[in-house]
């Protein structure tokens, strides 16, 4: 509860001080060569097919060793290790 209050508290200062500073402390880039060119090149933003919505991923099978215990003769336990693949 304390780290809540803490974070509340920092963003209200932090946003009471953005609405505090004077207007002309912001730059303002008026000068066309200061302006960067938009990107019309969108290679460079290509996150491939697996940003595609939906898509999975097909992984191979995920596979554990389990126990498997049972009751031999006179008793006696005899344990097997068995792989289980899904």
């Amino acid at each position: 509860m304390k780290k809540f209050a803490f974070g509340i508290a920092a963003a209200a200062v932090i946003g009471l001080t953005s609405m505090v500073a004077p207007a002309s402390a912001t730059t303002i880039a008026l000068d066309k060569a200061n302006v960067a060119a938009p990107i019309t090149d969108f290679s460079s933003q290509y996150r491939g097919h697996r940003a595609d919505r939906g898509h999975r991923f097909h992984r191979g099978p995920v596979c554990t060793v389990r126990t498997v215990v049972k009751r031999g003769p006179h008793g006696r336990r005899i344990v097997n290790k068995v792989r289980v693949c899904r």
